[in-house]
């Protein structure tokens, strides 16, 4: 959704462009199985399904397009009214689509699992795991997970781009056009407390000492967090009493490798032969899988530092997000063995050396009240995406955003979120609105330019 940053950067008067220097991939991801098959998804969808069809045949190839024309029109359907909508309710967006409204929701696939949906379209079980995997963009499983996230191939097929310097290039850059415009960045900061009286937020407290006083807050973090007072006991009311289902943690393994027998894309994902059993292992069981499907980002394939004997990988696997309630530590080793024989299976001999580990116990200790998980909360169920909060709070100047918060996970929906809480914030003000939102280029509309200055 490069789109996103596109006009974020714009409607700030500066170039995304010339801050983030992007490459878009011609092939998505390769995809493997524990029976050596390999299959190929490509930017250009006729090359797709071309690759489809001589994977798995020509009926295979109809399917996807079928499929693919289908999650363009879901996405298409809720786009407006609920990703770039300013509340999560499902009542608020359809009051925007009127009395098409209920129609367009039977067609969006909501009443049934992600699962079921492939299982409609496809008959090679290969390809309904693959597609299958789209819940996990968002933390969820796909047995659980509603059909309407098959949306997110049709964001897929609309482009994938590769961040030259790793994704911390994109936090630099926004940090630097922060600064540019006036702000402040303060890292390594603890804060202790946002500070409120009787009619809302007057400022932060930091573990320091230091104080810094305002009228607004824009808190990315867990709201249970703030419901468990970890910033004070005035935020407790902050954030609703209701836990909702954690999403998918993870294991990962970042280090430098050798990687034979198989040639790696920048994207890759090595399928387990028992999708049931790992989301069961991870959701109901809340273990680490025997067999987990696992994802490699080769980050020197296709670069300008072509991959030498030693190359870059982050390796991935789902895990559950229980990180605040047990040790992970001592499954690593047997954790490690069971992906490299799975790999090892799917034709790739592979070797890391100098390898961080990070569990979900290291995550949960990084992300407060959240054991873990990544995504926020799951989205299991026809409800479940219309659950989460929005940017307002019950606490006036404190607004959400993040993975917990609407739209949800993932860096360019929690920007569109971050758009929202700045309006919230707008409002609260007293300051000019945004002007309507106009369509642009990539399939994404945004607000205009804000008239007046924060400062």
């Amino acid at each position: 959704m490069r789109p996103v940053f596109e006009a974020l950067w714009a409607e700030a008067g500066l170039d995304f462009a010339s801050a983030v220097v992007t490459q878009p991939l011609e092939v998505l991801a390769r995809h493997a199985w524990m029976d050596g098959s390999t299959l190929d998804l490509f930017s250009a969808p006729q090359r797709s399904a071309d690759a489809i069809a001589e994977f798995a045949g020509p009926r295979e190839a109809d399917a996807f397009r079928a499929f693919h024309k289908n999650a363009q029109s879901i996405y298409e359907t809720v786009r407006a009214p609920f990703i770039e909508a300013d509340t999560p309710g499902i009542m608020a967006g359809l009051s925007n689509t009127g009395p098409r409204g209920l129609w367009q929701l039977m067609k969006i696939d909501w009443h049934r699992s992600l699962w079921r949906t492939l299982g409609s379209y496809f008959k090679d079980p290969r390809l309904r795991q693959l597609f299958a995997r789209y819940a996990t963009y968002y933390g969820s499983n796909p047995f659980s997970a509603p059909g309407t996230l098959s949306l997110i191939a049709a964001v897929e097929q609309a482009g994938v781009w590769r961040v030259q310097g790793g994704m911390i290039q994109l936090a630099r850059a926004t940090a630097s056009a922060i600064e540019t415009l006036g702000g402040e960045v303060h890292c390594n900061t603890e804060v202790a407390e946002i500070e409120t009286d009787g009619s809302g937020v007057t400022g932060v407290r930091c573990t320091d000492g230091r104080r810094f006083k305002c009228k607004t807050v824009v808190f990315n973090g867990s709201p249970a967090a703030l419901r468990g007072g970890l910033l004070g006991d005035e935020t407790r009311r902050a954030a609703s009493a209701k836990q909702p289902e954690r999403s998918l943690s993870a294991v990962t393994f970042c280090g430098t490798g050798r990687a034979e027998g198989f040639e790696l894309q920048w994207h890759n994902v090595f399928f387990s032969d028992d999708y049931q059993a790992e989301f069961d292992a991870i959701f109901r069981e809340g273990r680490i899988p025997a067999r987990p499907t696992t994802y490699i980002c080769a980050q020197d394939r296709g670069s300008l530092h072509e991959a030498q004997a030693r190359e870059r990988l982050l390796c991935l696997i789902n895990a559950p997000a229980r990180g605040d309630q047990r040790n992970f530590d001592e499954e690593i080793e047997t954790c490690k063995t069971n992906m490299m024989q799975l790999l090892s299976r799917c034709g790739l001999d592979l070797t890391m050396e100098d390898s961080i580990v990070t569990t979900p116990s290291q995550f949960a200790s990084m992300f407060p009240q959240t054991g873990g998980a990544l995504y926020g909360p799951a989205t299991h169920g026809a409800a479940a995406a219309f659950a989460r909060p929005g940017a307002s709070t019950k606490i006036p100047g404190l607004y959400l955003v993040g993975g917990d918060a609407h739209p949800g996970a993932g860096i360019p929906m929690v920007t569109l979120g971050g758009r929202i809480a700045a309006d919230r914030v707008f409002d609260h003000l007293g300051l000019t609105r945004p002007s309507p939102q106009t369509a642009m280029h990539g399939g994404t509309s945004m607000p205009s330019a804000k008239t007046a200055n924060l400062r």
